[in-house]
């Protein structure tokens, strides 16, 4: 399904904007950007600022991480990768990783404990 929809939105990308040289900064800083306002509203829930449940607005931080995950899909478009294969590549190795075993992590990513 992931590479249907890459296809739907880079044809959109080419509809509406073309493929200036700047493409993969203008998707690198969506992502950045986007990624922002999801730690804003993670932040202020924590920080009980916002409503929503648990004091996190979910509906919120959903749609900031969508963005980044389409910023993202643009950016592998861009550059002719396919992100289902990209994307299965890195869940292979994420799967592979033991944190119990290696704490540290090194060579490894973002560890979510619980």
């Amino acid at each position: 399904m992931i590479d249907l929809r890459q296809k739907e939105l880079s044809d959109w990308q080419d509809r509406n904007f073309g493929t200036p040289d700047d493409t993969a900064l203008k998707c690198a800083l969506g992502m950045a950007e986007e990624t922002g306002e999801v730690c804003h509203h993670v932040l202020k829930g924590m920080q009980g600022i916002r409503g929503g449940v648990n004091g996190m607005n979910k509906a919120e931080i959903a749609d900031g991480v969508a963005d980044v995950l389409i910023y993202g899909l643009q950016l592998l478009s861009f550059l002719g990768l396919d992100a289902e294969q990209e994307i299965s590549t890195v869940i292979e190795k994420v799967l592979q990783r033991d944190w119990r075993a290696n704490p540290t992590g090194k060579g490894a990513g973002c560890p979510i404990q619980s």
